[in-house]
């Protein structure tokens, strides 16, 4: 979950950032234009960025959903009906019944 937020939150910043700097009045580097004088090798390193940020969040992304699928344990029944037991919320005579109940 935390992961999730962290890559909406650069998925979201990144181009606000870079349409914010290129309304400054002389642009992001003072006055030169929007590739800094590099021609278009200027625009190919903002999609290698872009691209490298994707792959970034792909594998955050990845990373979280095989944490939770390792972390959440399934419960059956019966363990539920144990730990109520240990509890003390049922007795022994429940206890029994309702296994019996549940083995049938």
């Amino acid at each position: 979950m935390f992961l999730r937020k962290i890559a909406t939150m650069l998925v979201v910043i990144s181009p606000l950032a870079f349409f914010a700097c290129a309304e400054a009045p002389y642009g992001c580097f003072g006055g030169w234009d929007h590739m800094r004088g590099y021609g278009f090798a200027g625009g190919i390193m903002w999609l290698i960025l872009l691209l490298l940020l994707a792959v970034l969040i792909y594998f955050l992304v990845q990373a979280s959903k095989s944490k939770g699928s390792e972390g959440s344990i399934v419960e059956t029944p019966l363990d539920i009906l144990k730990k109520r037991y240990a509890k003390g919320e049922i007795d022994k005579d429940e206890f029994e019944k309702m296994k019996k109940d549940l083995e049938s």
